[in-house]
């Protein structure tokens, strides 16, 4: 009894926890000392593996840059000229002509120079001495010729450069470390006849690679060949002079330095050892030995320091690539690693045993507490149940009992399958059975599930699951509802979201396939009416090609204007917000409607306020040009013949008003409440007036958009005023006349080259359409193709200034052909226009993507194509207007 109250004791305890402590520190070193190495050899040989990745991947980008330059024509011309014959002079002058472009990549990449070789190696031409006026001369080994007869570039590795090259002190020397990456030139039939190369200082490849990959303070990372011959930069490089290692007179160790292992540390030595005739490293023997290796016991490094490291020989670079760390600063780290980790165990042991002495003060505490919930869970609405591990009811709360219309008794120790529908019992028992693979799927998790009742009627509830230990057993808690009314809620939505989806996406297919249809056809009703203005026509035939431009026209604002609709009704219609000039949209938009004044013999004028030069306001310029024009449109067709329209513009601090005031028959105040509702005409179907009802509701919702206000106010028999109001910008503007006046100078126009159009079409008519229009435009060469790869064809061969493509091509369609033409060096910088009757957003958008450089949907409006093509070309269209 006296025993067992000793051992009650918080001291007493404390000492058995300290011996437990102790044993579990000494099996914790072990353990420990296990992982250390473990942990020293995955952080070497991630930073080995990353070193190597790093090299590769810029020497991958250098060789990349040199078979670009190598497939430059200037260059296969030099190299053709120079297998053929002496010309001095031609090469001299391709020289020359090619000198600044690759000075410019020698600065940027910090090359040495380039340089050019024959079929043999031998040396033709450097960036910095021209053609056969170098000194000494550099070939290729034959090993680095044979190597590139069976791949297209090689790096070569770094040698003594017989050429003077600065060294960091800036004076010019010789015998520096250097490397060429070389790459072959071949002729149009594949033959080599030369070779073209950047010579580099391999630090700007190796030193970030390896320096940046070190594992601690003394870590360091370096290549050698399998000679033993360090080929990269050293860390350690004073103390290689301090011990004598190298002389002073040899102001770098790479190519200087074998990798001997001395015999004893030379930082502690101040004996004369004979190096060179010292053997190898642990790891130099490896890696001449093409073997890859780990060591973390330690080895003498070339300074005879005790290291741990890891090689690898690596046949893609020719090299072997080593990190190393000395072992006193690895090693050290984890000793206080472990140190650390037993004071820890000792501290969380006496934490423990005074949380020991504390608990027999709170068990009263804890068990009122049990009692407390317990009687909650017997009070709540939300049903309890708690099974073991092996399914088994162990408790049933009252609310439960209700739900599922049993006794107590009948549910407890019955298998919790028992609330579930028979048929899926056999799977919840095998579910039961692996219950610990599924426990992160439904602990702590609210799941929907369908239960079953006692009279076999099903019922949805809402589960969640939580995990209780009594002692040694595990028990879960199940908390269950009945959610029957949200579920049937839930089933209502879900139906009346999917009809919905349903009904958005057949009209979205609807709209879009139906304007595709229509722009095909109308293409070449407004394209051929486009073209036959331009030719010389009778009054009356002048007038008829005008009403035809005009109908399809009007055609083509009703397919804008329902799908303009759709996008606003769906979210997707987006606006540019910028800068836009006020007096010079107003002078652009008055010649487009001047024309529709004339059937009721109507006046128009426009109010400026002071100073609108510079007045600018906050909007879409294109959305607020649409706007205006239907606005205006509306004005002249529902005034009186003789009437007026009334353009007043007018400021604030920090607003501009734009009002269109006519003198037509008003509008009833009862029917104003309709004016902006879609497809509502407010009982003008008869009127005879041509026109939808959506007009105005797309303006509305657009003026909205660009953070603007849009209104009326109108008086029957005497005229309507619609006006709207956008933000003011404070940016004050350079007249567009001035500053095209600026750019131009005085200087002459020069001679306009002709430009090249290939048009790639599968429809017939629109490909005659085109062919009409360009022969209107003199400054055009065009070519034609009825599908793609043809069209490739001709690119290739001709390499056309500016490419226009159908999408939706034969065989190979629009998307293809631009992939495969951005593939080529030969089109890939080709200016790429697609037309397209595909005109939804996404369509666009894709176009775009795809690298189009404009996208244009059909019908084509001639003058915005001409306008693109030269925005393209960076031309003025101006001096191209006849």
């Amino acid at each position: 009894m006296k025993r067992q109250t000793a051992f009650s004791k918080p001291i007493t305890a404390a000492i058995v926890l300290m011996l437990i402590a102790i044993t579990i520190a000494g099996l914790t070193a072990s353990y420990l000392i296990t992982l250390i190495r473990d942990d020293v050899a995955t952080r070497l040989n991630t930073a080995l593996t990353t070193s190597i990745n790093n090299v590769k991947l810029s020497l991958t980008n250098h060789e990349r840059n040199t078979v670009y330059w190598a497939d430059n024509a200037t260059i296969t011309q030099m190299a053709y000229i120079s297998s053929k014959s002496n010309k001095t002079q031609l090469l001299d002058d391709l020289y020359r002509l090619l000198d600044t472009n690759l000075q410019s990549i020698v600065t940027k990449e910090a090359y040495r120079d380039y340089k050019l070789f024959n079929a043999s190696g031998q040396l033709l031409m450097t960036g910095e001495e021209g053609f056969n006026q170098f000194s000494p001369d550099l070939n290729l080994p034959q090993s680095v010729i044979n190597k590139l007869e069976t791949q297209r570039v090689s790096t070569m590795l770094p040698f003594k450069s017989p050429q003077a090259w600065p060294d960091d002190d800036g004076e010019r020397r010789f015998q520096l470390p250097t490397m060429l990456i070389v790459a072959t030139i071949s002729d149009w039939f594949g033959k080599t006849i030369g070779y073209f190369a950047f010579e580099m200082d391999p630090a700007i490849i190796y030193t970030p690679a390896f320096h940046q990959n070190q594992v601690g303070k003394t870590g360091q990372a370096y290549a050698i060949d399998d000679n033993g011959v360090l080929l990269t930069e050293s860390k350690f490089i004073a103390p290689i002079y301090n011990s004598g290692i190298l002389k002073t007179t040899i102001p770098h160790a790479e190519l200087n330095l074998i990798i001997h292992d001395p015999g004893e540390n030379l930082r502690l030595s101040a004996s004369d050892i004979d190096i060179e005739h010292q053997p190898l490293t642990l790891m130099a023997k490896s890696l001449t030995q093409h073997q890859s290796g780990i060591n973390l016991n330690g080895y003498r490094d070339y300074r005879g320091v005790n290291v741990i490291g890891s090689w690898h020989w690596d046949e893609q670079l020719g090299m072997g690539i080593v990190t190393e760390t000395e072992v006193s600063e690895v090693y050290e780290l984890y000793r206080s690693l472990l140190v650390s980790v037993i004071v820890s165990i000792i501290i969380i042991i006496l934490v423990t045993l005074v949380s020991i002495y504390f608990y027999r003060r709170s068990t009263q505490q804890q068990i009122a507490s049990l009692q407390h919930r317990d009687a909650i869970i017997n009070q709540t609405d939300d049903g309890f149940v708690t099974i073991n591990k092996k399914g088994i009811i162990t408790m049933v709360n009252p609310a439960l009992c209700r739900l599922f219309l049993y006794d107590e008794a009948e549910l407890i120790d019955q298998s919790v399958s028992i609330l579930v529908d028979i048929d899926q019992r056999a799977l919840h028992d095998e579910f039961l059975h692996h219950s610990t693979e599924h426990e992160a799927k439904i602990i702590h998790r609210t799941r929907s599930l369908t239960a079953v009742r006692k009279d076999g009627s099903h019922i949805p509830i809402e589960l969640n699951v939580t995990p209780m230990t009594f002692g040694k057993h595990t028990f879960y808690i199940g908390v269950i509802r009945d959610i029957s009314e949200r579920f049937l809620y839930q089933q209502q939505l879900i139906e009346a979201k999917k009809q919905a989806e349903h009904g958005n996406h057949a009209k979205s297919d609807f709209l879009a396939k139906m304007s595709h249809e229509l722009r095909t056809p109308l293409n070449a009703v407004i394209g051929f009416s486009q073209i036959l203005k331009l030719d010389t026509l009778t009054d009356t035939q002048h007038e008829s090609v005008r009403m035809i431009e005009d109908a399809g026209n009007h055609l083509l604002t009703l397919i804008n204007d329902v799908l303009d609709l759709s996008r606003i009704e769906s979210g997707h219609l987006s606006v540019s917000i910028e800068n836009v000039e006020i007096q010079p949209l107003i002078e652009h938009i008055l010649p487009l409607v001047t024309t529709q004044l004339k059937p009721l013999n109507l006046t128009l004028d426009v109010s400026y306020p002071d100073r609108c030069e510079t007045l600018m306001v906050q909007a879409d310029f294109l959305r607020l040009k649409q706007v205006l024009l239907n606005l205006l449109s509306n004005a002249i067709k529902y005034n009186r013949p003789y009437g007026h329209i009334h353009i007043l513009i007018s400021k604030t601090d920090e607003r501009v008003k734009i009002a269109i005031k006519d003198t037509g028959m008003g509008i009833e105040k009862s029917l104003q409440s309709r004016l902006f509702s879609p497809f509502d005409r407010l009982d003008k179907e008869t009127s005879g007036i041509q026109g939808t009802g959506i007009g105005l509701s797309i303006s509305h919702e657009l003026i909205k958009m660009m953070n603007g206000r849009f209104g009326l106010d109108s008086q029957p028999e005497v005229g309507s005023t619609f006006w709207l109001e956008l933000d003011r910008s404070a940016q004050d503007t350079v007249s567009q006349a001035q500053s095209y006046d600026e750019l131009s100078g005085d200087d002459q126009p020069q001679q306009r080259r002709k430009i090249s159009v290939l048009c790639i079409e599968d429809n017939p008519t629109n490909l005659r359409l085109m062919k009409q229009f360009f022969e209107h435009q003199t400054r055009f060469e065009l070519q034609t193709a009825e599908n793609a790869e043809l069209g490739l064809e001709i690119a290739y061969q001709y390499e056309p200034d500016i490419v226009l493509m159908d999408i939706n091509l034969p065989g190979m369609d629009g998307y293809e052909a631009i992939k495969k033409m951005k593939q080529s060096a030969v089109t890939r910088n080709i200016k790429l226009i697609a037309i397209s009757a595909n005109a939804m957003p996404t369509d666009i958008e894709k176009g775009i993507a795809a690298g189009f450089d404009r996208y244009l949907t059909k019908p084509v409006n001639f003058q915005y194509l001409l306008e693109a093509i030269y925005q393209l070309l960076n031309e003025d269209i101006n001096n191209d207007i006849h």
